[in-house]
């Protein structure tokens, strides 16, 4: 339980004066209330005896109103009206903080885990499915901690200063009614401890149901082209149905266990109030408590009701919360495996000078290395192709670059640092990126290209959707450059989308530009224009290119072929065509008729 006062209060203290309004000023509203029935047993028992009880708030009351020229009975009468407007006053101030903390802890919780998810690496997404992480970030947030985190832990506080304040009110009427009223107590902190491991496996059980049903949507959503071209959606419709009865089931046996526990808290306590009123009427009817003390200490129990239904929600909800917060905290424990501690600026000085030294990947817990011992050199300015078959590892080569993904053994330089001692935000920005599958967001064009750096100009934009062979296309959307393009980039064609994300990679003027065969989807004539002018600007920046074009290879300065993770062969087009039997020969006749039966010759 600790650890989680101590997750709480990491976002607590960004609010102290909220959280000392709600700790000093609970209590004074409680206080003020629970005099009420005080005053109302002061006033029966007025009507009934004519005589003032000689407790002390009676007899100071009386007093004051006599000062005022006030009657008994309008003095009583005026105290409660006073009372119950200060009461509800500070109740008001009280409840508008309480509601204000509810929102704004959870924004905080939202920020603080989306920035949390958004610096872990790729390692990271292989491990936690999608919908499992948005039900992490809007279910468990929004539905489980926010309400919690304040109004949960302040009802919670409220009741059981209520409770405390009610007995011991009740104490100074009748102790011995008093021990009658609490003598269930026990019985409700037995079934807690009884139902709490039950509960928190009720609980996780849920969650779980409702991140697998969050994957079904999203992974049918976002595939929803392939769905209606293979005719599936009543397949989708019934894994989405089993989905929803799984969570469905897991929802109803959460909610049943939670009824009980809680009912148990107010019926045990209403059972209270039977005891009272036989216990207490007989001591009436024996002169041992007058009626106006009676009907003070029944308002007391009565009003214990609700308190104890909250207390009994509280520890229910507080085993729901802290199942939500260890789903959280798991997230944050994950370590990127890419680290960020570089000190050295990458700015406009860097050159793009590029050497792998002896470099491996491997992934923990796997024996199977991806790169085995890479050893290559990118002069600056320079442009090298990379090429092999499917599965040799020529992405992760070049997603090291960016430091997508840190090798394991050996070590990269840029112009003469190893690429570690580079602060990462700093490098990634001297980076052009194009990754095999264009990633865009449902935004506008333009939004999808300046991708939120400031300082791209119109001019910028309009010369990277020319050099990408895009801009006259733009020109045709019904609203150019602010045309919204859908989830995806549904709404464009898929060598759109290509070009889109390599204008992206283009408008920031990279030191070093990376292309991991990224025009798979355009037609011969569009490549071939959009590599001319490619060709026109790479001279101007280091640029790394996993290709299969053929015209592309020949103007590379040095090609290195890959296989199973090793440098098979490496040099310029002339030298390595020259091996007729040699692995690159092979693969450029290979590349080289593929583009012929494309051109249709």
């Amino acid at each position: 339980m600790w650890d989680k006062i101590k997750w709480f209060w990491k976002y607590y203290r960004h609010y102290r004066y909220v959280l000392a309004v709600l700790i000093f000023l609970t209590p004074v509203q409680r206080i003020l209330q629970v005099f009420i029935p005080r005053l109302i047993e002061f006033t029966v028992d007025y009507i009934k005896s004519g005589q003032v009880s000689d407790n002390w708030f009676a007899l100071a009351t009386v007093a004051l109103g006599k000062d005022l020229g006030l009657s008994v009975g309008a003095t009583f009468g005026l105290a409660f009206f006073a009372l119950g407007l200060v009461a509800t006053i500070v109740y008001t101030f009280v409840q508008a903080h309480r509601a204000w903390m509810n929102q704004k802890m959870e924004w905080l919780f939202r920020q603080d885990a989306f920035s949390g998810v958004t610096v872990k690496g790729p390692d990271f997404f292989n491990r936690f499915r999608t919908g499992d992480l948005v039900t992490r970030m809007t279910d468990d947030v929004a539905e489980k901690l926010s309400w919690f985190a304040c109004s949960g832990i302040f009802r919670f506080y409220e009741a059981l200063l209520m409770v405390i304040v009610s007995v011991i009110m009740m104490a100074t009427i009748n102790p011995m009614l008093t021990l009658w009223s609490v003598g269930p107590l026990p019985i409700l902190v037995y079934i807690f401890f009884k139902t709490s491991t039950l509960l928190d496996k009720r609980y996780d059980h849920l969650q779980k149901k409702i991140s697998s049903f969050n994957d079904v949507m999203e992974a049918c959503f976002s595939g929803i082209r392939v769905v209606k071209a293979y005719v599936q959606e009543k397949a989708q419709k019934g894994k989405f149905e089993l989905a929803l009865q799984d969570r469905r089931g897991a929802e109803i046996a959460a909610v049943k266990t939670t009824a009980i526990v809680e009912s148990m808290y107010g019926y045990i306590w209403q059972s209270v109030i039977v005891i009272v009123l036989v216990v207490g009427g007989m001591a009436v009817i024996n002169a041992r408590l007058t009626p106006g003390e009676l009907v003070a200490f029944v308002y007391y129990v009565v009003w214990l009701v609700f308190p104890m239904f909250d207390i009994g929600q509280f520890l229910v909800k507080a085993r729901q919360s802290a199942v939500s917060i260890d789903r959280l905290v798991e997230l944050e424990k994950v370590r990127p495996l890419v680290q960020d501690g570089g000190t050295i600026p990458a700015n406009g000085n860097i050159r793009g000078h590029i050497r792998f030294q002896n470099v491996s990947l491997s992934f923990p817990g796997s024996e199977r290395k991806i790169l085995d011992n890479i050893s290559l050199e990118v002069q600056a300015g320079r442009t090298i192709a990379i090429v092999g078959r499917v599965g040799s590892g020529k992405s992760w080569l070049v997603n090291m670059i960016p430091r997508l993904v840190d090798p394991s053994g050996g070590e990269i330089i840029l112009d003469g640092h190893d690429l570690k001692r580079f602060r990462l935000e700093d490098l990634r920005r001297v980076i052009g990126y194009v990754p095999q599958e264009p990633v865009l967001f449902s935004d506008t064009v333009r939004n999808n290209i300046v991708f939120g750096r400031d300082n791209i100009s119109g001019d910028l934009v309009d010369w990277a959707l020319d050099i990408s062979q895009l801009k006259s296309e733009v020109a045709l959307f019904p609203q150019g450059l602010d045309t919204f393009i859908g989830t995806r980039g549904m709404s464009i064609s898929g060598g759109q989308k290509q070009r889109l994300a390599l204008a992206r990679a283009l408008v920031g003027r990279p030191k070093i530009l990376i292309l991991d065969d990224c025009t798979s989807a355009l037609d011969s004539r569009t490549e071939a224009a959009l590599w001319g002018r490619l060709h026109e600007v790479m001279p101007e920046m280091t640029a790394v290119l996993i290709t299969h074009r053929p015209d592309t290879l020949e103007r590379a300065d040095r090609i290195f072929v890959l296989e199973d993770g090793r440098v098979a062969e490496s040099g310029s087009h002339a030298e390595l065509i020259a091996r007729d039997d040699g692995k690159y020969a092979r693969i450029y006749r290979r590349y080289r008729l593929e583009a012929q039966v494309s051109n249709g010759q």
